[in-house]
C-alpha cells in the first residue's frame, strides 16, 4: 500500500494523475472524490496504511476536517488561472466572475486588469456559500460565465450561464506530490526520533513523567508504570490529579520552581524525586519528574563502587561536593581551583574533619590529572616500615609473608595521577629522609630491589601540625618543607565559619536518609540553626555523626522539630560540663615552651571528661586510635 493517496474533484484531474504515475518516482493512489464524497473508501485506504491525503479547493478543507492527518493541497498557478480566463472570454462571454474558496486562491485581485473583460473575483471561505453567491451574481449582476471549481461550474451549468472549470496543471500536482513525498520523510524521521526515545525512556531504570501545561500526562515509561503500579492506557493522556496525585508534578506548574531529591513513599517504595519545570523561550509549557527507588540507588552505587574502586585509585568528590557558602570557603575554593590548574605540590593544613581529603580530590579531579588515578595513604595509620612498604612497593621474599611476585608501590600505582599523603607531620625523620628522595629523583625502588622506576606523580599531602613549627623545632626536614610547601591551603574549623553549619547539616541530613532508607519531613531549614550555638571541634565530621544520630533516632515519617534537635544537641553539650558544674570548654594548661606538653596536658584531661571511654572520643574527634595513643603518651 502506498502512502500518499491522491483524491482527485474531477474527471481530468484523474486521469492527469494516473498518466504521471508512468513519469513520476514517487510511488501514490489515486481515486475519484469531491467534497465528503468517498469518506468511507478514503478512511479504509487510512486504515491500510495511507499517511498523506492530496487534493484540492473545497476537497482538501474537507478531508482536513474529517481526518487527523497531514493533507497537501494542490496549488492553482498563474498559467492555471490564465488558461481558464482566457477559454471563457475565446468563448464570447465578457462579464465573466472568478469563483473559489480561499484556499485555493489568496491573490485573485492581481488579475483584475490583465484582459479585456469584466471580471469580478468572489473569494468563499466555505465550499456552502458558493450557490447563493453564483445565484446572486446571475440574478443581480447579469453574469454570462463562471470560472472556479467544481461547485461553482456545476451551480453556473444548473442555472443556464456558461461554467468553465479551473484546473490544476501536470506542474501543480508535482509540486504537490514533491511537498508530500519531503513530510513522508520527515514523518520517517519522526517516528524513527521517536522510537529510539521510547526506547531510551523504556531502558532506563528511572521513573519518567512529564505533563503539559494542562496538567495532562505526556509521557509515562515502564519504569514509571512499575514504580505507581498504574497501566500506561490509564495515564497517558489524562488528568495527573485524576490518575497519579501522589507524584506532586503538578506543584511544579503552579510554583515554578524545581526541587531536587525529595523523599517519597509511592506504594509503599521509597523513592528518590527529582522534579523540574518545561521552560521554552520564557514560557512554562509543563513539567518533568523523574523518580527512582532508594534501593536501585544504593544497589547501582555498589556496583559501581565494586568495579571502579578495585585497586581504590578513584577521586569520587569534586568541589561541587563541598557544601557551605561563607566567604571563608568560598575563598579556599577559589584557591584550590586556581591550585587545581598547576602541576605544582599543594599542602593543605586543616584540623580533623576540615574536608583534607575532599579538597584533595576535588583539586584532582578538576586538574589535568582527572582522568588518572588517585591514591590515597594516611601516614599516621601506619607503622615506618609498613608505610615504606605500601608507598614504595617490594620485591617477592623481602619479608616474611611477603607475596609471591612481590607488590607495586602507591607511587607506582599513582603513576599518571595523584598521591595524597594525610597526616603527613606524623612521620619520622628517617622516613622523611626517603620520601624526599624520591620527590627529588621523581623515580621509586622498591623494597629490597635494585631496580629504580621513573615515576610522574602528584603529591598533595595534609596535615594537622604546624610543619614550619615543626620544622624550627628539629622534627620535620626544611628541605622537605619547602619542597611539599609549593602552594598551601589552609581550611578553617567549622567554629569559625559557623555559616557553613546549616547547609552542610542539610546536607547530612538528605544523605543519612537515603542511607536509613527513611522518609523525615523536615518543615524548614531554619530548625537547624541551633546548631551554630555549638563549636564542633570535631568539625565536619562530628556533625555528620550527630545528623546521623539524629536521623536514626527519629522515627519514620516523624516531622522534625526544633525541640527534638536541640534536645540531641543539649545531651551532645552535656559532655562538655562534670558533675561539679565546670565548663569542660575552658580546658586549662601549663603553659609551656613545648607544644607537645600542653597538647598531651589537653588531651588527657578531654579523655578524663568522656570518663576514658577513648572509642567515643576517637569517633567524636575524627582521630584514630594510634594518632590518640601517641599524643597521650607523648614524653618529654
Amino acid at each position: 500500500m502506498n502512502n500518499i493517496l491522491v483524491i482527485a474533484p474531477y474527471e481530468a484531474l484523474v486521469e492527469q494523475a494516473e498518466r504521471m504515475k508512468e513519469v513520476c518516482e514517487i510511488p501514490y493512489t489515486v481515486i475519484p472524490g469531491n467534497l465528503k464524497e468517498n469518506l468511507d473508501e478514503i478512511r479504509s485506504y487510512i486504515n491500510q496504511g495511507v499517511k498523506i491525503l492530496i487534493s484540492r479547493g473545497g476537497t482538501a478543507q474537507a478531508l482536513r476536517n474529517s481526518f487527523d492527518l497531514p493533507v497537501i493541497e494542490i496549488p492553482v498557478t498563474s498559467v492555471d488561472i490564465l488558461m481558464a480566463l482566457s477559454k471563457a472570454s475565446e468563448q464570447g462571454f465578457k462579464k465573466i466572475a472568478f469563483i473559489t474558496t480561499l484556499n485555493i486562491l489568496f491573490q485573485a485581485k492581481h488579475f483584475n486588469n490583465i484582459m479585456d473583460i469584466d471580471l469580478q473575483i468572489l473569494p468563499c471561505q466555505d465550499a456552502n456559500e458558493i450557490p447563493a453567491k453564483v445565484k446572486h451574481l446571475i440574478e443581480d449582476q447579469g453574469i454570462d460565465a463562471v470560472v472556479g471549481d467544481v461547485v461553482a461550474t456545476q451551480q453556473a451549468i444548473e442555472r443556464g450561464i456558461y461554467g468553465c472549470l479551473l484546473e490544476s496543471g501536470p506542474m501543480s500536482l508535482q509540486i504537490a506530490l514533491s511537498e508530500a513525498a519531503t513530510i513522508l520523510k520527515s514523518m520517517e524521521k519522526e517516528k524513527a526520533r521517536l522510537k529510539q526515545l521510547e526506547a531510551i525512556l523504556n531502558f532506563t531504570t528511572e521513573a519518567v513523567l512529564t505533563i503539559d501545561n494542562n496538567e495532562k500526562v505526556t509521557v509515562y515509561n515502564a519504569s514509571a508504570e512499575r514504580i505507581f503500579g498504574v497501566p500506561i492506557n490509564q495515564v497517558l493522556g489524562n488528568k495527573l490529579t485524576e490518575c497519579l496525585p501522589e507524584s506532586l508534578l503538578n506543584k511544579v506548574l503552579s510554583e515554578h520552581d524545581e526541587e531536587k531529591n525529595i523523599l517519597l513513599k509511592i506504594n509503599g517504595k521509597k523513592i528518590v524525586c527529582n522534579r523540574v519545570p518545561i521552560i521554552i523561550h520564557g514560557r512554562f509549557h509543563g513539567a518533568v519528574a523523574i523518580f527512582q527507588e532508594i534501593g536501585e540507588i544504593q544497589n547501582l552505587e555498589m556496583n559501581i563502587r565494586t568495579r571502579l574502586n578495585e585497586k581504590g585509585l578513584v577521586a569520587k568528590k569534586s568541589f561541587y561536593d563541598i557544601k557551605g557558602g561563607s566567604p571563608e570557603m568560598l575563598k579556599c575554593i577559589q584557591q584550590a581551583r586556581q591550585y587545581a590548574k598547576s602541576n605544582g605540590t599543594v599542602l593543605i593544613y586543616g584540623e580533623t574533619g576540615t574536608g583534607k581529603e575532599l579538597f584533595a580530590q576535588s583539586i584532582h579531579n578538576e586538574s589535568k590529572r582527572a582522568k588518572g588515578p588517585f591514591v590515597s595513604v594516611n601516614c599516621a595509620a601506619l607503622s615506618e616500615n609498613l608505610l615504606e612498604s605500601e608507598l614504595f612497593g617490594y620485591v617477592e621474599g623481602t619479608f616474611t609473608g611477603a607475596l609471591k611476585g612481590g607488590k607495586m608501590g602507591l607511587f607506582e600505582l599513582a603513576h599518571g595521577g595523584t598521591l595524597f599523603l594525610d597526616e603527613l607531620g606524623e612521620i619520622s625523620l628517617n622516613f622523611q629522609a626517603k620520601l624526599l628522595r624520591v620527590l627529588q629523583e621523581k623515580e621509586v625502588r622498591r623494597v629490597g630491589g635494585d631496580r629504580v622506576t621513573p615515576i610522574d606523580v602528584r603529591i598533595i599531602c595534609a596535615t594537622n601540625r604546624d610543619l614550619l613549627e615543626e620544622v624550627r623545632l628539629g622534627r620535620f626536614r626544611e628541605d622537605l618543607y619547602y619542597r611539599l610547601s609549593v602552594l598551601e591551603l589552609q581550611l578553617m574549623p567549622l567554629r569559625q565559619r559557623k555559616d557553613d553549619i546549616v547547609p552542610m547539616a542539610l546536607s547530612f541530613f538528605k544523605s543519612e536518609c537515603i542511607k536509613e532508607q527513611k522518609v523525615l519531613f523536615l518543615p524548614q531549614d531554619q530548625l537547624f540553626d541551633c546548631l551554630k550555638s555549638y563549636d564542633w571541634f570535631g568539625n565536619a565530621r562530628e556533625l555528620q555523626n550527630f545528623i546521623e544520630r539524629l536521623v536514626i533516632s527519629t522515627e519514620e515519617g516523624e516531622e522534625l522539630t526544633e525541640y527534638k534537635i536541640c534536645e540531641l544537641l543539649a545531651e551532645k553539650k552535656g559532655k562538655l560540663y562534670d558533675r561539679g558544674g565546670q565548663n569542660l570548654d575552658e580546658l586549662q594548661v601549663t603553659i609551656s615552651n613545648r607544644f607537645e606538653d600542653m597538647e598531651n596536658q589537653l588531651w588527657k584531661q578531654i579523655l578524663e571528661r568522656y570518663h576514658g571511654n577513648k572509642d567515643r572520643l576517637c569517633k567524636d574527634f575524627g582521630i584514630s586510635k594510634t594518632t590518640l595513643w601517641r599524643k597521650l603518651n607523648f614524653q618529654k
